[in-house]
């Protein structure tokens, strides 16, 4: 596969890390967290491949396409409207959280209004770039933080302070049946491969996903779930852990670099996960308005003859963004967040709906 597919899903797992999938897997430390994680994924290493492999038969064509070809429109344009909704819900989440997140830890005096109309301004132009330099911005931004991101892991593994014997005794609490938040929680994390709607569109050259892919897609999820659900029970032990609300920015606060520049990793690791952030919000909105954009009548305004299409969503997305952020609570957008991920399992669903109709409608022509 092309080393752009993996960046698209190496970004929605790093953006797990700090957002609330950790505090809905410690939750159910107690409960059945670890099954719950293994199901997820086996279900999202399966749901990998079959996304993989139907996009690989279309290559330069994204799912608009695809379904204006071989599909009614009774059909396609709903499914449209309902995954662009989707991916801006998806986008919109990380951006309340990592607000959250500023205003808290790094930006108490500043304003919510300021923190979030950076967010969206920056966003804003991630938006309306062409899909391929979305890719390559990704590749810098992934190139430029890898350092700091490996620093951190070897930190985090290396520690004194982690205490295993906690570890161990997570490990012993397997035997306790899955939990439907947990496994979508943990499901959401391999679903990176989701991007293809629309990023599908750069991959011109033919694609194939063979084993070893699917190694490696197992290898970065296996990965990441294991260090963001045990590494903050070996920094604050198996008791009480579930009351954390940020869990990884716990842990960091933990670390220190006795001859650094920063002595706390917090402010490191916050900094960080910002820029990551952004192009988890700039993946999801960018996909989310070429998806809607395809919907909206192609209106000009004369007699220069430019669009405003493109205008009127990026400022939709601004309007309810900015309303949303300022007023969710944190307890709310838990909530709500628990509740987008279950629906994720009915989104997988209407998605290989949409695969099997636009096979048929292959084969029918």
């Amino acid at each position: 596969m092309n080393r752009f597919f993996y960046y698209l899903l190496l970004i929605n797992m790093i953006t797990s890390v700090v957002a609330t999938n950790p505090r809905v897997l410690l939750h159910s430390s107690d409960k059945g967290a670890i099954l719950s994680m293994i199901l997820a994924v086996v279900a999202g290493l399966v749901f990998t491949y079959v996304v993989t492999t139907f996009f690989n038969k279309f290559p330069g064509e994204g799912l608009p396409e695809l379904l204006t070809k071989f599909t009614p429109k009774w059909f396609s344009k709903p499914l449209l409207f309902y995954l662009s909704i989707t991916f801006y819900l998806a986008g919109l989440i990380t951006l309340i959280t990592y607000t959250h997140i500023l205003k808290l830890f790094l930006t108490p005096e500043m304003s919510i209004y300021t923190v979030v109309l950076s967010f969206v301004l920056f966003v804003s132009f991630g938006i309306l770039m062409k899909t391929r330099s979305v890719l390559y911005t990704i590749e810098i931004i992934l190139v430029l933080f890898s350092p700091i991101f490996l620093f951190m892991l070897v930190k985090a593994y290396a520690s004194p302070l982690v205490d295993w014997d906690a570890v161990r005794i997570a490990m012993m609490h397997i035997n306790h049946l899955p939990e439907l938040n947990s496994f979508t929680t943990s499901f959401f994390i391999l679903l990176g491969s989701i991007n293809l709607v629309i990023f599908n569109r750069v991959f011109t050259n033919k694609q194939t996903f063979s084993f070893k892919s699917l190694l490696a897609v197992a290898c970065m999820s296996i990965t990441v779930l294991f260090t963001m659900y045990f590494i903050p029970i070996g920094y604050g032990g198996f008791d009480k852990i579930e009351d954390l609300i940020y869990p990884w920015i716990s842990t960091t606060d933990s670390m220190r670099m006795k001859f650094g520049l920063m002595e706390r990793v917090t402010f490191i690791f916050l900094l960080t996960y910002l820029g990551i952030a952004l192009l988890s919000i700039v993946i999801h909105w960018h996909a989310a308005y070429h998806l809607i954009n395809g919907l909206l009548p192609t209106q000009r305004i004369k007699p220069k003859k430019i669009k405003i299409a493109p205008f009127l969503i990026v400022i939709s997305f601004w309007v309810f963004a900015i309303a949303l952020t300022i007023e969710l609570t944190e307890y709310q957008l838990l909530k709500y967040t628990n509740m987008f991920d279950n629906l994720l399992l009915l989104l997988s669903f209407i998605l290989l709906i949409a695969f099997f109709a636009v096979n048929r409608g292959v084969k029918s022509q």
